[in-house]
């Protein structure tokens, strides 16, 4: 019997349908052999790369611990050495404080002008109230001012008013009615000249309209008084006032908070004017102890 042609093609067809079978089974074995061998590979490098890393933490740890200590170590030494260094450097100096708004405390200070062997003569903390116009007016006109003569620049009239008080020997009288009315708080003496000014700034919002009509009156008041004047603020507060203060040329300390901004403040009021600190508007850190000394 002649065999049937579709028999052979069949069986060809299924030889190399078996033999195609044969070779994808093969290859994927080796292939998922490669794949294995390829990701224990990979994993065994990873857990080397884990391996280095996990030493180059611990590594960063200790220096982190040591550096640490050492900071710990130049901490005490500055807060023992730093009395030394500021110490009656401006003895028989008469200053006022002046807090521009109650949201920062500024007390602090007065200690470290103590220690310098400076006096605070008094220390002002101006509330919001105080540019509101209608209560200003109210205040005027129980103090016995005319009304006609209230008409321009309230505010303006008043931020000179108290600055006169609080710096010379101006109207005490009204500065009692503006503590009477809650614009202001005052603790010391206003019946004394002061040497020296120190404006603190510094807010949670930052204000320029505030900063020109209040501070800005503030320094020109203090500069026709023929007194010096220097900004400060914590390194902390929200929004600076300090370059306001350099574009009114006045020195400035913007770390005060910090022992080396109390250097700076103390060496600076000695007779180093400048703009020092950490911030942006700061032209250096601490005054140049070789920088001559005006009288």
């Amino acid at each position: 019997m002649i065999p049937n042609m579709k028999f052979y093609v069949i069986s060809i067809v299924s030889i190399f349908l078996a033999l195609a079978i044969g070779i994808y089974i093969g290859f994927t074995l080796d292939a998922q052999n490669f794949l294995v061998e390829q990701k224990e590979d990979i994993a065994s490098k990873l857990e080397e790369k884990f391996d280095y890393l996990r030493g180059e933490n611990e590594n960063l740890k200790k220096e982190i611990e040591k550096m640490e200590i050492k900071n710990s170590e130049y901490e005490k030494f500055n807060e023992t050495v730093y009395p030394e260094i500021i110490k009656n450097r401006l003895s028989g100096t008469k200053v006022a404080i002046i807090e521009t708004n109650d949201e920062y405390i500024y007390s602090g200070i007065g200690k470290i002008l103590e220690m310098s062997g400076a006096t605070v003569v008094n220390i002002t903390t101006i509330k919001d109230k105080f540019l509101n116009e209608d209560t200003l007016k109210e205040v005027y006109l129980k103090s016995g001012i005319d009304k006609d003569e209230l008409k321009e620049n309230i505010i303006g009239r008043a931020i000179s008013d108290l600055s006169m008080a609080v710096f010379s020997d101006g109207n005490e009288e009204l500065i009692n009615y503006f503590e009477e009315y809650g614009l202001l708080n005052i603790i010391g003496n206003i019946d004394e000249p002061v040497d020296y000014v120190i404006i603190a700034g510094g807010s949670d919002s930052k204000d320029i309209e505030r900063i020109n009509i209040l501070d800005k009156t503030i320094i020109d008041s203090v500069k026709k008084l023929e007194l010096p004047i220097i900004g400060i603020e914590k390194t902390t507060v929200k929004n600076s006032y300090m370059k306001e203060y350099k574009d009114y040329r006045i020195s400035t300390v913007d770390n005060v908070d910090s022992i080396m901004g109390k250097v700076a403040l103390i060496m600076s009021m000695e007779g180093r004017p400048g703009n020092y600190g950490v911030k942006s508007s700061a032209e250096s850190l601490l005054p140049d102890p070789s920088y001559a000394i005006s009288e």
